[in-house]
């Protein structure tokens, strides 16, 4: 028989009913609940509740895990949310500044070499964070076949709309993603630099790409 209990404090009201859960996950809510002052019937109300919500979303709640082990790895670097549209306009007004720069023959040839290297260089420090993050990423995700299926399970709530993973043999990964519309070449280029630069920490290297509006073709090979 279901009975009205208030946790003291507010006025949501429960309803008290058993429901069979793992010893371990029971040990952890007990801990958290004693820690924060709280009754284990409320913790494990707030739990419920947030799952629910997450379904009726579309998610399963084995989605928002992965989600979370990529956020406490991405959150020590100082990472500030941004619209994709506003990278892809920086790069491209830099990149098309430095290809201007680069073929005027106007300029002497010394400004015209450096805009040069520059324009080489953009494309290095994409793949040098890439490199960087994905030194973070492996300490919480060892395997690179892992990290990839938990992305392509949260890719609701990255920049991408959909993201497929293929196995094409022991040692050869294709990754394809299809990213919001309107997706330019140059964002494309960048994102390659960073996936290049990424992969190299799990000892693959891109061996081909594909980029074609939104959508991005890329095979990974294990290095021998």
């Amino acid at each position: 028989m279901a009975k009205d209990n208030t946790e003291q404090g507010t006025e949501e009201t429960y309803s008290r009913t058993t429901i069979m859960v793992p010893k371990n996950i029971a040990s952890d809510l007990s801990r958290v609940a004693k820690s924060r002052g709280r009754t284990l019937f409320h913790v494990a109300g707030e739990g419920l509740k947030l799952t629910a919500e997450l379904i009726k979303d579309g998610f399963e709640p084995s989605d928002l895990v992965y989600f979370w082990r990529l956020y406490k790895v991405l959150s020590s670097m100082d990472v500030i949310p941004m619209p994709m549209k506003l990278i892809e306009e920086v790069c491209s007004y830099m990149t098309s500044l430095l290809i201007d720069l680069y073929k005027n023959n106007n300029i002497p040839s010394d400004i015209r070499e450096n805009a040069g290297k520059a324009l080489g260089e953009l494309w290095s420090i994409y793949e040098k964070y890439g490199h960087q993050v994905g030194a973070l990423v492996r300490m919480e995700f060892e395997d690179l076949e892992e990290l990839l299926e938990a992305v392509s399970r949260i890719s609701r709530l990255l920049a991408v709309r959909h993201v497929e993973i293929k196995k094409l043999g022991p040692n050869a990964i294709e990754l394809m993603a299809i990213g919001p519309s309107g997706a330019t070449d140059t964002g494309n280029k960048a994102l390659t630099s960073f996936i290049r630069g990424f992969v190299a920490q799990y000892d693959y290297e891109v061996a081909s790409e594909e980029a074609k509006a939104n959508v991005l073709r890329v095979v990974l090979q294990k290095k021998s």
